[in-house]
């Protein structure tokens, strides 16, 4: 078998970092470890190896054997389809999981048998199937614990599987049998790397402008024009061009996508050279397809002065698709960020009118608990995943009584353990909400002591979460530095002192540090409103899925 280094000589870069020295379990071969290793790290996405032959699967990697396609009829029709009988990739959407496409890759006859390589992708659909919880296809979409690879369109997806496939030309993992017909040019393979690497690029957070710009310039420069625009077909909509040619604007460039209508492409191949009130820098050839509803790709003028073909074609729709898909889920992902936006602010203003004593505390926990995480050194991403569980670590006193919650004199055991209560109703009410999962632990066990008094779990010293020993401190800052019903607020010094005498046995002594280190800010961060600190972290949030 041909080493890896090898491997990466031919394809010129290599296809992964190491392969890990282990063999498969169950009597399954290095060689299927090997291909699986390579795909899901070339794919991001859970793989599995099916024997086509013995009807079943020899491995699976980033994927439960359970989570895999059941051995059905509909499962062997697709094994049966004609683009794998011909040794090229294909894709597969299975009936009964609208939330997942599978690339599937056929490989070389192998101890008797032929195998087919399965790489799990999110379909196109699945931004849309994550808004709507509803949906029975959305069910797949929960499984967190599995690595699935990036949404993006079937030509686009086919187009990576065989680009893949091409550069293990040579190696034992090639599939035995070749395609028909005339081989594709040489050149094809490195647009194959170039859709892959637009795929790669494709954020569903990031303004379609972006992805755009980035798309035209990439296809101007691989098919050798002198201009790529995008025309999307809102009239007020912003285009995006790559290049110049003389005289191009918008009024041109909507006429060339009325030639070309929403179904098919249109190519004007005229003779080059010089024409009647045409310059030389003018518009002679040019290339038009649609992407669906969403607009038009337009490439120009070729700088050979070659006639467009099929190559540039089917080059131009993958990357149209592209374009729309990287659109369609930027327009979803935008309403669910408003969503949760709307569902966290709804949460807390709950949250201020059921205790009109405390109001604002969230918030002011929040702006202190990222405050201290800055000091500390977290990263951005981190510090507003602490901004959030401080705007809602309280969200659980909605389920407390009211009576209990608003009493002014001492409570009772029994009403004090109604009001520890608290924390769990909180992690009850949000446990639902996929996208705040990673901030329970902090809304959970912000009331727990260093040494082990707390609640609700009695955790000590380092098995109580970091973000929570943060929120600790920044939530009885803030209670010691409000008036409460059954008492006034602290002054400072009285606040230090408190804290010193707690630093190391209540509180995480770093985090106390922490917060004199930064006190001024703390101070003037509590005199501060709801704002776009809620706005960064529901993007930080969003962005993690």
């Amino acid at each position: 078998m041909m080493s890896l280094e090898g491997l990466s000589r031919i394809t010129n870069r290599p296809l992964m970092e190491e392969v890990p020295a282990r063999r498969a379990c169950g009597g399954r071969s290095d060689w299927a470890s090997g291909i699986a290793e390579l795909a899901a790290r070339e794919f991001g996405a859970a793989v599995g190896i099916f024997d086509r032959g013995r009807r079943r699967w020899l491995l699976a990697l980033g994927v439960r054997d359970y989570d895999l396609p059941e051995v059905r009829p509909e499962l062997l029709d697709a094994l049966d389809a004609p683009a794998l009988r011909q040794g090229r990739a294909s894709v597969w959407h299975p009936e009964d999981d609208p939330g997942r496409a599978w690339l599937l890759l056929p490989l070389s006859a192998h101890e008797g048998s032929e195998v087919v390589l399965f790489a799990g992708f999110r379909s196109s659909r699945a931004a849309e199937l994550a808004a709507s919880p509803g949906d029975p296809g959305a069910t797949s979409l929960r499984r967190d614990e599995l690595a699935w690879g990036p949404a993006c369109p079937e030509p686009a997806l086919r187009a990576w599987g065989q680009e893949f496939l091409a550069r293990l030309k040579g190696t034992p993992y090639h599939p035995a049998s070749q395609q028909s017909g005339p081989a594709a040019p040489d050149d094809e393979q490195p647009d194959r790397a170039v859709i892959s690497r637009l795929i790669r690029r494709m954020r569903v957070s990031d303004p379609p402008a972006r992805f755009q710009s980035l798309a035209t310039n990439v296809l101007r420069s691989s098919l050798r024009v002198a201009a790529v625009a995008w025309l999307p077909a809102e009239r007020d909509g912003q285009g995006v061009v790559s290049g110049s040619i003389e005289g191009l604007h918008d009024g041109a460039l909507r006429r060339i996508a009325a030639q070309a209508g929403r179904d098919a492409g249109y190519l004007f191949n005229d003779a080059p050279g010089p024409h009647p009130g045409r310059g030389a820098g003018a518009l002679g050839r040019y290339a038009c397809m649609p992407a669906g509803s969403a607009g038009w790709l337009i490439a120009m003028n070729p700088l050979d002065d070659r006639l467009f073909d099929a190559y540039d074609v089917d080059r131009m729709q993958f990357v149209a698709s592209l374009i729309s898909t990287q659109s369609s889920n930027a327009r979803i992902h935008a309403e669910l960020k408003e969503l949760v936006f709307g569902i966290i602010l709804a949460l807390s203003t709950a949250i201020d009118a059921k205790d009109p004593y405390t109001s604002g505390h969230s918030e002011r926990v929040a702006r202190i608990a990222m405050r201290l995480a800055e000091e500390l050194g977290f990263p951005p991403d981190k510090r507003s995943d602490l901004y959030l569980a401080g705007l809602l670590h309280d969200i659980g006193k909605i389920g407390v009584d009211d009576v209990v919650l608003k009493k002014e004199g001492p409570l009772s055991p029994e009403e004090y353990r109604k009001i520890q209560a608290h924390v769990e109703i909180g992690v009850t009410i949000l446990r639902d909400l996929k996208t705040l999962h990673h901030i329970l632990p902090g809304v959970r066990h912000h009331h727990e002591s260093l040494d082990g008094s707390g609640y609700p779990d009695h955790l000590s010293g380092e098995d109580i979460p970091l973000e929570a020993r943060i929120l600790a401190v920044a939530d009885s800052f803030d209670a010691m530095s409000s008036n409460r019903p059954y008492r006034k607020r602290l002054t400072p010094g009285q606040i230090d002192e408190v804290l010193k005498k707690g630093r190391g046995k209540q509180w995480d002594a770093r985090v106390v540090d922490a917060l004199f280190a930064c006190r001024m800010d703390v101070e003037a961060i509590r005199q501060k409103g709801l704002g776009e600190s809620l706005v960064g972290a529901v993007d930080h949030t969003l962005g993690r899925h």
